[in-house]
């Protein structure tokens, strides 16, 4: 319920100090929670989402944070030139079927099973992340202030 209501600020006016715009950003998150539902393109191998994954997903859960560096795989990696407005309007429509969504829920392709609740925090922590790289205009401050 915090997402769309900062997105919406930010189409105001603002000012990314990432690699993305704020189009990009709401794609790439549309993009993540869609495979959340759908199924994501190229899991990771089994073992990965049997190991590795659960941890991962403790240590983001705990930290309620993600940690900066990652390059996106292909399938998650937005195009250039979106429309910022546009995109958000999908990420206001996938938030809602994802909210709506009753049935199974796909394997995540890195962290593994997690239920509804535990993929909501995820998209939580996952969208604060991408959009403490977005400021409104005027802001000064650094990423994550």
């Amino acid at each position: 319920e915090q997402v769309m209501p900062e997105i919406d600020r930010l189409l105001q006016g603002h000012r990314t100090l990432g690699r993305w715009s704020l189009g990009q950003i709401c794609n790439h998150l549309t993009k993540s929670i869609q495979y959340s539902i759908e199924g994501f393109p190229k899991p990771l191998p089994w073992i990965v989402r049997r190991t590795v994954g659960p941890v991962a997903f403790r240590y983001l859960d705990r930290k309620g944070a993600m940690p900066s560096g990652f390059t996106a795989p292909p399938s998650l990696a937005p195009q250039d030139g979106l429309d910022d407005r546009a995109e958000a309007e999908a990420l206001r429509a996938t938030i809602a079927y994802f909210l709506s969504h009753v049935g199974p829920l796909a394997e995540h392709a890195f962290l593994g099973p997690l239920n509804k609740q535990q993929l909501t925090r995820l998209h939580c922590i996952h969208s604060a992340h991408h959009l403490g790289f977005v400021r409104p205009a005027g802001d000064a401050g650094p990423p994550g202030a």
